[in-house]
């Protein structure tokens, strides 16, 4: 009879091994019990670990455009901003134009004056303001100011223009009927505000790109994601409390008085008119952004649910997977702590 022998090193060492590997699954179990996906993507899923990188890569193409989107929609949202407090300034002033129709004393003059010079400085402050780096107003030239105020030297040649003009016609400017009036500010103050005149590099006001930026929102879809200060609305706005500052305080006689206020009213309308048309736009892009959203949170969801089919693990396993492991582990510490604890000196 033959005996063996047994090393308790041998035993020690093969326990290590076995603590080794436990930790090992250990760590791999606890990460999917904690993520709910599979630890090593490859090795689980061999040949399909591509469908799982090309699903992953889709899902964060749609976060990249929704944070996109939300880019865009501050900047719309800014500018509607901008274009509904422009449009309560100009209603004001058509207010005080209506009240200035029914009387021509100093005092309306004046209030009338103040109220278009008001206006036009909250115009302009408006459409000079800036998001995030960039002026809302300015349509692709976003780094550039859009509007400088060139009302000083606009109403001196209005003034210039209307001197020549009365003079043109045998008459001082107190002379001057409400249709010579009427004449005068159709065929040479309108069109000092024409798109060409107010974008003019020298003497315009606006340095503003009349094209939009645009905005990709969706695979297929492409919005006019801004709008800009050369816009009718503004130019009119422009043009109605210029003319206003300008005209009212020259002496006009009641009749041509009464001229300047109806068609600073009529400007002002259509400029109010104008920048509600802006805002619509701003308005159908905003909504076309919201439903680009909506649908890319549908494909989104649709595709993480096939990513949770094809790599998520059963948390309820992972976990008692984890337990299991435990358990071992804390078994495996128990015998190799024993072993250590031989001694033949326990035994002499």
């Amino acid at each position: 009879m033959k005996s063996s022998f047994i090393s308790s090193s041998a035993i020690q060492n093969a326990m290590r091994l076995t603590i080794r590997q436990a930790q090992n699954q250990m760590t791999k179990a606890t990460m999917e019990a904690t993520t709910g996906v599979y630890a090593d993507i490859g090795v689980s899923l061999g040949g399909n670990a591509a469908r799982s990188v090309d699903f992953s890569r889709e899902v964060d193409r749609i976060a990249s455009i929704k944070s996109s989107n939300s880019l865009v929609t501050a900047r719309m949202e800014s500018s509607q901003l901008g274009l509904s407090k422009m449009k309560d300034v100009g209603d004001g002033l058509v207010s005080k134009l209506t009240a200035l129709q029914g009387s021509h004393d100093p005092g309306s003059i004046t209030v009338a004056i103040q109220s278009a010079t008001s206006a036009l400085s909250t115009m302009m402050d408006t459409a000079n303001t800036m998001v995030n780096g960039e002026y809302l107003f300015s349509g692709i030239n976003t780094d550039v100011q859009p509007l400088t105020d060139k009302t000083a030297a606009t109403s001196a040649d209005i003034v210039t223009a209307l001197n020549t003009y009365a003079t043109g016609l045998g008459k001082s400017v107190s002379d001057l009927t409400g249709t010579e009036m009427e004449t005068f500010i159709t065929t040479t103050v309108e069109p000092m505000f024409t798109e060409a005149a107010w974008t003019d590099p020298t003497t315009g006001w606006s340095q503003a790109s009349s094209q939009n930026m645009t905005s990709r929102i969706s695979n297929s879809e492409v919005i006019e994601s801004s709008t800009n200060a050369n816009s009718e609305g503004m130019r009119y706005f422009a043009l109605a409390s210029v003319m206003t500052s300008a005209l009212l305080g020259q002496g006009l006689s009641s009749d041509a008085m009464s001229t300047v206020s109806k068609q600073a009213i009529s400007y002002t309308t259509k400029a109010t008119s104008g920048l509600v048309t802006q805002a619509s736009q701003l308005g159908l892009s905003q909504e076309r952004v919201k439903k680009s959203n909506d649908a890319l949170d549908a494909q989104s969801n649709i595709i993480k649910n096939k990513l949770v089919d094809l790599q998520g693990v059963d948390p309820y396993e992972a976990s008692t997977l984890v337990k299991t492991l435990e358990t071992q582990l804390e078994t495996a510490y128990t015998i190799v702590s024993k072993i250590q604890q031989l001694s033949l000196v326990n035994y002499l």
